[in-house]
């Protein structure tokens, strides 16, 4: 059901929004950050509810998202070095 799609990736974005407030140089994949930084109840999401949320992050400021030269695609704090 869309709603709770919506619902895992608002949910998602909290989680990651605290994460990196308590980690202000973290960096990582939109995978990394589903097995690092989210709590073991969220890891079996599906990676596109993860990805929507971190493109939600960068739409609000507070996530950046980087290519690497290799092509790889990284997330990084908005507060964090650049």
């Amino acid at each position: 059901m869309p709603g709770d799609d919506e619902d895992a990736v608002a949910t998602i974005a909290d989680v990651i929004r605290c994460y990196s407030d308590a980690h202000p140089g973290a960096a990582d994949s939109a995978d990394g950050i589903q097995r690092w930084w989210l709590m073991p109840l969220l890891h079996d999401e599906p990676p596109a509810l993860v990805e929507r949320a971190l493109e939600r992050l960068v739409a609000e400021g507070a996530m950046r998202r980087a290519v690497l030269e290799d092509g790889r695609v990284i997330y990084r704090t908005a507060q964090g070095p650049a």
